[in-house]
């Protein structure tokens, strides 16, 4: 309000000066005319007493001008009024152009750029000269004619989007939008974007293979405990007969690589989960190597190297594998015919001076496994961007992938590296950190079967596969328990309801087809509570529910040999 006031007041104060000036101009100078042709030579006389006529015909021109005067400083406001909108809407758009965080560029009606602002200057890309034509001499290479595109834009007066144009390794998002001198051209890196999305999609894709594989190895350890379980019995009822034996140790031997495999398929249906136990580094590349050796050329040799006094470390075994088996594929892919691959194991004490010349690595001791190649070998673009997200020297990259190997060293603690010169192969160096724990490691199939113990009293099996639950049946009747079935949950708590008294523990399988495995627990316990349950899974122990821990007493993964069996009942019923 003020600034409109004081508007008005200089406004009012321009016009009346100016009309008071020309007032007095015309008064003096029409009485200068007056004595002049009329020969009077009074001159104050004629200044203020000139008779009416005069009067009214210098009041009427007085008048006249304040009018023209009021409209032209009017006309002189509003041109000043609008040359300061003009400029400020124009240091708008320059402030807009200029800040703008998205890369722009402004071209005229020939394409030719006029202008580009910070965001395309601060890109670290190459910038256009003034007076390229878009398209043409800068950034021509587009997956389509984009300046065909442009000038059609220009020339039709219509905007145009271009969602996921590929430039340089980028996603770009352009739009052209015509405006009366030409085009400006906008481009949104939208490569993140595009990546998140890629993750997205792959995340989903792997949660439906996990549970798959899940699924599938949940199926193939039910069989594989019918296997385990019809081969012990059959060598105790050949008890002493040397080609049964032969024939039942090649049998375990088989099923025990197969038990290798089905935890090898649960691990990966585990979906990120991060396990740490005490591994070997050595043993996981001999249990590893024969999973991937299908993957591998045969014209191309593996040699091993693998220590035998190296220290143990604490890390996710599925993971790790899943690293070596990325960096085996790679060079593997990187020989074109025949070669070696060399797979080594050491203890590596990293001092002072090697830290430095090693930035990742911190001093102490680590495991070091050493993947080196005879392939092409990589150029130093290639070396320096190995380990990015989606970058591949493959035409499709497949598998874990180096960047994500990267991320899993990392989250060990570790450190990974990679020198390679173009015909000179590869080296991919893996440093994990030694463990203080020094617990002995030892292989599930490697343990020693522990002498079968019998038992007494009634044991309640249930579990819907009709193999495993036979088998079940004669291996505990044969460790001297009376067995009770039941092939689904309803089934085991009328069992319960009606011969619950008798019944010292159940077994239980939690992938049951009408109710889940934690609510048969809990509504046995609430029956009898005095009967021990013992939870049999196919899946990995690590996932059964936390609620289905607290209530059961012990756990027993399929498959399971009998003296494990055995084990677990003898410990769970003496469990007072």
């Amino acid at each position: 309000m003020l600034n409109k006031k004081g508007n008005r007041k200089s406004i009012l104060d321009s016009m009346m000066l100016a009309a008071i000036f020309i007032a007095t101009a015309y008064w003096i100078l029409d009485s200068i005319l007056n004595i002049f042709f009329f020969n009077k030579y009074n001159i104050i006389a004629e200044l203020i007493g000139a008779d009416l006529y005069n009067i009214y015909i210098r009041v009427v021109v007085l008048c006249l001008f304040i009018i023209f005067g009021s409209h032209a400083q009017a006309s002189i406001n509003r041109f000043k009024k609008t040359q300061k909108s003009l400029m400020e809407g124009e240091e708008r758009y320059r402030t807009l152009f200029e800040y703008n965080p998205i890369e722009t560029i402004t071209v005229d009606h020939d394409a030719r750029v006029t202008g580009y602002n910070l965001a395309k200057t601060n890109s670290g890309d190459k910038v256009p000269q003034i007076g390229d034509i878009m398209y043409k001499d800068y950034a021509g290479k587009h997956n389509i004619n984009m300046y065909n595109e442009l000038m059609e834009c220009i020339r039709s007066n219509i905007s145009k989007e271009f969602p996921e144009q590929k430039y340089n390794g980028n996603f770009l998002y352009i739009r052209i939008a015509p405006f009366s001198k030409g085009a400006i051209i906008t481009a949104l890196n939208i490569t993140k974007q595009k990546q998140l999305q890629t993750q997205l999609q792959q995340a989903q894709k792997m949660d439906a293979i996990s549970t798959l594989a899940g699924g599938i190895a949940h199926q193939f350890n039910n069989i594989l405990s019918g296997i385990t379980g019809n081969t012990e019995l059959l060598q105790i009822e050949y008890e002493g007969d040397k080609k049964i034996k032969e024939f039942s140790e090649r049998l375990f031997g088989l099923t025990r690589r197969m038990t290798g495999l089905t935890s090898q398929l649960l691990a990966y249906a585990r979906g990120g989960k991060y396990q740490e136990r005490q591994l070997s580094v050595c043993q996981l590349v001999e249990e590893t190597l024969p999973l991937i050796k299908h993957s591998i050329n045969r014209s191309i040799k593996v040699v091993t190297d693998l220590k035998k006094d190296i220290p143990i470390i604490k890390a996710d075994a599925t993971q790790l594998q899943m690293v070596f088996s990325a960096v085996m594929s790679n060079a593997s892919e990187a020989i074109e015919e025949s070669g070696s691959i060399r797979v080594a194991v050491q203890k590596k004490d990293v001092d002072a001076k090697y830290a430095m010349r090693h930035p990742g690595l911190k001093v102490g001791q680590y495991v070091r496994l050493t993947v080196e190649d005879d392939g092409k070998g990589l150029d130093k673009e290639s070396k320096e961007r190995i380990f990015e997200p989606f970058y591949s020297t493959k035409l499709q990259g497949r598998g874990l992938g180096m960047a994500a190997s990267y991320g899993a060293i990392i989250n060990h603690g570790g450190w990974i590296e990679i020198d390679s010169e173009p015909g000179k192969g590869a080296v991919v160096s893996i440093y994990l950190p030694v463990s203080a724990d020094t617990e002995e490691i030892v292989l599930r199939g490697e343990k020693e079967v522990a002498e079968i113990s019998k038992g007494k009293g009634t044991i309640l099996i249930i579990d819907d596969e009709e193999e495993v639950l036979e088998t079940s049946l004669l291996a505990l009747e044969h460790l001297g328990y009376r067995v009770l079935t039941a092939k689904t949950g309803m089934e085991a708590i009328s069992i319960v309801e009606t011969a619950g008294k008798d019944i010292d523990l159940a077994i239980l399988d939690i992938g049951l087809p009408d109710i889940r495995g934690d609510i048969v627990c809990q509504r046995i316990q609430e029956l009898q509570p005095k009967i021990k349950v013992v939870v049999s899974t196919g899946y990995m122990v690590e996932d059964i529910t936390d609620d289905l821990k607290i209530k059961a007493q012990s756990f027993i993964q399929k498959p399971f040999s009998m003296s494990e069996m055995a084990m677990k009942l003898k410990d769970a019923l003496s469990d007072k």
